[in-house]
């Protein structure tokens, strides 16, 4: 691998040639990708300059998972002090070093860094030392500068410049599942470098279509700023929200929020990987590059497909139908002889999946006419964070309302699992829609509302229930979902924006900033607030309040978890300011049936579905790890990096928010009050569970947790029930 520094004189960044097999075959995809819409330096260089950047942050998230999951056969990390390191004497390499020692081999640190973290490998005879510039919520490490790798006897440690290169250290510990799993691993390590190198030359160029609307770093001025905070409807001035939603090509505003998160998963080391997919399918499909792909469908014998709706909605094809116009003449058209369109169902499909998956693992079917790809037509699409949630162009408008979002079914692994549609998602999802459409009704909910999800279909051969084998994977592989547009829900009023949660935390393409800062500085127009740090603790607050009391008010009294995560929370905002919060993807959510049973309402999942809460634990790890952990700890954690704002006092005005809704609950008579002190006792206790992915990953765990103990920030004052 050859490293050029950057040039001083020049200012341009480092540049590194592709090392790993991945990063080479996405060399390709990046010269096209940057050739066709850069307008400076030689698209090779621009890759060069992405690998260096994207190697970092892959590496920080690898050792980061490290730290905070505690994987079985490493040693705990330990964090001494940056300016006077104390090392402890265990285990064994550490006995080696001594604070000047340590000083000595790491070299030069990062101005921000505060402390040191050691991470011992004792049967390697080595330590690798991370720079720790703070300690968020929940122990999440912001790590700076370099991570530096020490070998017993040596005296200088050696820069690890790729995540990969830490792998053989990890299997030397024997923390793998096996030598398969490891080899699995520095895969997707590599795939995510190569992945996330890419996604950084696509940021240019929606930072150009931003520009275009006029709202950058060098054209925004205070003036701006306060037209642009101002509430939408007859705003004299734009917001960045609305520069986004116009600047950014795509079918929504929805969708172009979700374009400009480029970042993956925010601390998952694969959250950059679609396995399965090359560099260019991911030109080809991927939301960051593409606004537009193209949905494909195939039509199912009824005989052999699960069609479900929620009560009063539509069935699954006759919306289809009606949105896209032209496909009810092509189903006709392609149809065996002597079949009539009423006794097939249609489900749209990714159009990877369409050509990939579809013509092999529905070859016998489609033979006999089970299965019949609707080969004449397509209709245009942007792609979600996700790549199997697409958003659908110009369909026909039913009801006056916005056209639905389509779910799909895609063969392809992000993150830990691959992203199929199972019959468990179709069986439940109208399921849950009543349910909490029920519950929605009988509470009022003044801020939290569901996308919810209409109806679906799936191939499913007679018989069943299908749990795995075969016929599972054939229902899996060829089904699809219609979801509520966003635009579509009360809780969106006129001018309002609902934004996916992740854009929030992702770089402002205005600024170069995260999106948050400014709104925030909008905000603090708004609110004719002068001093920032002001501004962001009433925007925490006012953001807490719309999105969590009533989602604790909903576990409390009802026993529903939702999995509301940075990418499944759509947040509103009127202008710069929060105002409900909707979230999406009843798939992963826990329904816990003796407290909806108390409530008089019951549900009947899909056999051996993970939405059955196996006990009150479950519903804790669910929505305290989602809500807390992944969603508002990465909002608290910019906000209080980038504007210097204390995080206890941001953690404590959510804190308030929790005990909120736990009051609601605690103030229905029907609801005993021990219940709740158990929930909040979960909630507020310290340490708290931690999801360790990264532990997960190395043991090969996909559904099954793999937990740890973190310190948990709304720990604060001792609770007041005890």
């Amino acid at each position: 691998m050859t490293i050029v520094p950057g040039d001083a004189n020049s200012g341009r960044p480092e540049t590194a040639t592709p090392r790993t097999a991945a990063e080479r075959d996405a060399f390709g995809a990046a010269v096209h990708y940057t050739r066709s819409r850069d307008r400076g330096s030689p698209p090779e260089r621009s890759y060069a300059e992405a690998l260096p950047v994207a190697r970092r942050e892959i590496l920080f998230r690898f050792v980061r998972g490290i730290m905070r999951g505690s994987p079985a056969g490493l040693c705990d990390p330990q964090f001494v002090s940056a300016s006077s390191p104390s090392v402890p004497d265990e285990p064994t390499p550490l006995s080696d070093l001594d604070g000047p020692r340590l000083l000595a081999a790491v070299g030069p640190l990062a101005d921000d860094c505060q402390r040191l973290a050691l991470l011992p490998f004792p049967a390697a005879g080595s330590v690798v030392v991370a720079q720790v510039a703070n300690v968020h919520g929940y122990d999440r490490a912001r790590l700076c500068g370099s991570v530096r790798r020490w070998n017993c006897g040596e005296d200088d440690a050696a820069t690890v410049r790729h995540p990969v290169d830490l792998v053989p250290l990890v299997e030397c510990a024997g923390a793998f599942a096996d030598a398969r799993q490891a080899e699995r691993v520095r895969g997707e390590l590599a795939e995510s470098v190569a992945n996330l190198a890419l996604a950084r030359l696509a940021e240019r160029i929606h930072a150009e279509a931003v520009d275009a609307e006029g709202l950058t770093a060098e054209t925004v001025d205070a003036e701006e700023i306060d037209a642009a905070a101002a509430p939408r409807p007859g705003a004299a001035g734009r917001s960045i929200l609305d520069a986004v939603a116009d600047g950014i090509p795509a079918a929504d505003p929805v969708a172009a929020f979700e374009r400009i998160t480029t970042d993956g998963h925010p601390f998952h080391y694969g959250g950059k990987i679609r396995r399965g997919m090359t560099a260019a399918d991911g030109l080809a499909y991927a939301p960051e590059f593409t606004d537009r792909i193209d949905l494909r469908f195939v039509a199912v014998d009824r005989a052999y497909a699960r069609e479900t709706r929620a009560a009063d909605a539509e069935r699954f094809s006759s919306r289809i139908l009606a949105a896209f116009g032209g496909l009810r003449d092509a189903l006709g058209n392609q149809l065996p002889s002597g079949r009539d369109p009423g006794e097939y169902a249609v489900v749209p499909v990714h159009p990877w999946q369409f050509a990939r998956t579809i013509p092999d693992r529905y070859a016998e079917q489609r033979r006999d006419g089970r299965v019949v790809p609707i080969s004449e037509f397509s209709h245009p699409a942007t792609p979600g964070l996700n790549l199997r949630t697409v958003v659908p162009y110009d369909t026909e408008r039913i009801d006056g309302g916005p056209p639905p979002h389509v779910k799909l079914a895609i063969a392809v692994q992000t993150t830990n699992v691959e992203r199929t549609l199972s019959p468990h998602a179709v069986t439940n999802g109208p399921q849950v829609t009543d349910l909490l459409s029920d519950v929605a009704g009988a509470e009022s909910f003044e801020t939290l509302g569901f996308l919810d999800e209409l109806s679906a279909t799936c191939y499913f051969a007679p018989g069943g229930p299908h749990l795995d084998g075969d016929q599972f994977d054939d229902a899996r592989h060829l089904s699809g979902l219609l979801r509520a547009n966003p635009y579509d829900h009360p809780l969106v009023g006129d001018g309002a924006h609902p934004v996916v949660a992740s854009s929030l935390v992702a770089d402002s393409l205005a600024t170069g900033r995260p999106l948050v800062c400014d709104l925030l500085d909008e905000y603090a127009s708004a609110t004719e607030t002068t001093d920032p740090a002001d501004a962001a603790l009433s925007f925490v607050a006012d953001y807490a309040s719309v999105v969590v009391p009533e989602q604790v008010f909903l576990l409390s009294k009802y026993g529903i978890a939702l999995e509301s995560h940075l990418q499944n929370s759509l947040v509103a905002f009127d202008g710069p300011r929060p105002v409900a919060t909707l979230v999406r993807d009843f798939g992963g959510i826990r329904v816990h049936r003796g407290r909806i049973a108390d409530r008089g309402r019951s549900i009947d999942p899909y056999p051996e579905s993970d939405l059955d809460a196996d006990g009150e634990t479950d519903l804790y790890r669910k929505l305290y790890y989602a809500l807390f952990q992944n969603h508002l700890a990465e909002l608290v954690a910019v906000i209080a990096t980038e504007l210097d704002v204390d995080e206890g006092a941001c953690w404590a005005r959510i804190r308030a928010a929790c005990e909120h809704g736990f009051d609601a609950a605690r103030s229905d008579p029907a609801v005993a009050d021990e219940r709740v002190r158990r929930d909040e006792r979960a909630l507020f206790a310290d340490p708290a569970v931690h999801k360790a992915l990264t532990a997960m990953r190395l043991r090969g765990k996909r559904h099954e947790y793999v937990t740890s103990e973190v310190s948990n920030p709304l720990a604060g004052a001792k609770p007041r029930f005890e």
